[in-house]
């Protein structure tokens, strides 16, 4: 990483930067660039309601996880009842947004993997024209899992490893096992080698003090393994202040904004593993959008609730958890 940057996360847009071009060039149909640009001016201006819609679509797989690591958002507010996304639910609540999207992502509130459904999902939003991305600790999937999901369409794979050692992956994520995620890298890999057109397939970490002597080591283990990207990332949730990385370029509160510049209520919708519509990233609580049915594009996307959350953000007056969550605050991308 050159020492030119200050901080990590504007590099880590850089490099998302150069993967989204390239998926941009394959996936980027007119009608869904135009959709793109009504959709970042509709933010510029604020537009309470809008005439795009999102071009990122985000679907929560499954809300369990049995890893309990202490720099996840589960850490502070406790997991979400229990809930598997159905295939059924994932293409009734894709359609009404299918012919704009340009990213689908797999990931919210739980190990997307735990679904087991999950690469027919992606399998049906490739078909439909969009990427897609999923994130995940590897530490829930086998040979058979991991063939179906290389060959499902699959465009970006982010694994999360943390450690290059098992004290500090025990650390990191209690409840994992340190050898079967070598195990599963390695089969994941093997596989890629015999896939004509495979995902690119990357490392991350989110960096504290438990883990930051050993991102050299990580980096030297993704070489190994032959992965595309990697990527360290501050973490949004310590355990502890004694966990946070000495490095200031790994401290989340270096790279906030002062104002709150949150586009995701103009370029993305969520849907919940419960079957239900949400307007961003965040733990859920408020903004319930809705069931997936009905005219979502117009009592969804332009809903009450929504124009709401839109209005208020535009206002600079944001409620709930738009109050204290930073990701508004972060750079884009």
């Amino acid at each position: 990483m050159s020492g030119s940057f200050r901080s990590p996360l504007p590099w880590l847009t850089l490099k998302r930067g150069g993967r989204s071009m390239r998926l941009l060039a394959r996936y980027g149909s007119p009608r869904k660039l135009a959709n793109v640009a009504r959709a970042e001016l509709a933010f510029r201006r604020r537009d309470v309601i809008v005439h795009s819609f999102p071009y990122l679509f985000r679907a929560d797989p499954s809300t369990d996880c049995p890893l309990r690591c202490p720099y996840c958002w589960r850490a502070v507010s406790g997991p979400l009842p229990s809930a598997q996304l159905s295939v059924d639910d994932f293409v009734r609540g894709f359609a009404p947004f299918r012919e704009f999207c340009l990213l689908t992502s797999y990931q919210m509130f739980g190990e997307p993997t735990l679904n087991p459904a999950l690469p027919e999902m992606i399998h049906h939003a490739h078909e439909a024209g969009s990427a897609t991305y999923v994130s995940t600790n590897l530490q829930h999937v086998d040979e058979p899992y991991l063939e179906r999901l290389l060959h499902s369409g699959l465009d970006l794979l982010t694994i999360a490893v943390d450690a290059s050692s098992p004290e500090t992956y025990a650390v990191m994520k209690p409840g994992g096992d340190f050898v079967r995620l070598l195990e599963n890298l390695d089969t994941v890999f093997r596989l890629k080698r015999r896939i004509r057109r495979p995902p690119s397939i990357g490392f991350q970490a989110l960096v504290t003090s438990k883990n930051e002597a050993e991102l050299p080591r990580i980096r030297a283990l993704a070489a190994r393994f032959g992965a595309d990207y990697v990527d360290f990332k501050p973490t949004w949730v310590q355990a502890v202040p004694t966990w946070e990385a000495a490095n200031p370029r790994y401290r989340l509160a270096r790279l906030l904004r002062a104002r709150r510049c949150c586009s995701l209520p103009w370029v993305s919708i969520t849907l919940l593993a419960k079957g239900r519509y949400f307007p961003c990233c965040a733990h859920p609580g408020d903004f319930d959008l809705g069931p997936i049915g009905g005219d979502a594009r117009r009592e969804i996307w332009n809903g009450e609730t929504m124009q709401r959350v839109r209005d208020d953000l535009r206002a600079d007056r944001p409620a709930g958890r738009c109050r204290d969550c930073i990701v508004g605050r972060l750079p884009r991308f």
